[in-house]
């Protein structure tokens, strides 16, 4: 009898914690707060990558959200604003559906007939929901977790010394093109296909964004998955 009923007590704890892991995500009971977009973006040579925005690093410079009217609410009434990146705020009303025990799905309809899909998931942890509208992919979250970083943070925190994750390194001629050369033994060639962000930051704190590469030291890394590196020319 007893290890009858404390098996009874697993089973309802067992419930309870399903039944809290699978909240659902009702999108006029959050505050949904901007993360991150992801577009196409150009590098050096024109090689494109899709990338995510939000804050920029010292990796990714080009990754600092310069728009900080980003946003979405919904109403209980069944209304909607939604604001991408160019800062203008779109109106229009949306339905929504649930789907197992914490997906939800919903359409946007605005006011020029124009109709976005979405999509939200809640946990214990966390709310998040994303959309794609004009084929950039936005993401919000319940939570506001952005540091609002920019390029000009990073380029004044290099001239400040603090290098993260860059490292010395010599941009040369390799052939008919370049590579970067970190050590004896670390040598990264830019292939056709590379995608090379290139800074020129100057001693008054002024940077310029590059086109081209050229021969010279530099501070630099690179993410090999991806085939892209960042190198920084510093005017001594």
């Amino acid at each position: 009898m007893k290890i009858s009923r404390i098996l009874s007590l697993i089973i309802i704890a067992l419930l309870s914690l399903t039944l809290l892991v699978g909240c659902r995500c009702t999108p006029y009971k959050e505050e949904w707060h901007f993360y991150s977009y992801k577009q196409d973006i150009t590098f050096v040579g024109g090689v494109k990558l899709n990338m995510g925005f939000s804050d920029a690093s010292h990796a990714y410079p080009f990754a600092g959200v310069e728009s900080q009217n980003i946003g979405i609410s919904f109403s209980k009434d069944g209304k909607v604003e939604f604001t991408p990146k160019d800062g203008k705020a779109l109106h229009g009303t949306y339905t929504y559906e649930h789907a197992g025990r914490n997906y939800t799905s919903f359409t946007i309809t605005l006011e020029n007939g124009e109709i976005i899909e979405g999509s939200s998931i809640k946990t214990l942890k966390d709310a998040k929901l994303a959309l794609t509208y004009q084929g950039v992919i936005y993401n919000f979250i319940d939570k506001d977790k952005r540091m609002g970083i920019t390029i000009d943070d990073v380029i004044r925190r290099i001239l400040d010394g603090e290098k993260d994750c860059l490292n010395e390194a010599t941009v040369l001629k390799d052939g008919d093109g370049y590579a970067v050369r970190f050590s004896e033994m670390i040598y990264y060639p830019i292939k056709e296909g590379t995608a090379v962000y290139a800074v020129q930051i100057y001693k008054d704190g002024s940077y310029a964004i590059l086109d081209e590469l050229r021969e010279g030291n530099v501070l630099s890394t690179y993410n090999n998955e991806a085939d892209y590196i960042v190198v920084y020319y510093i005017e001594k």
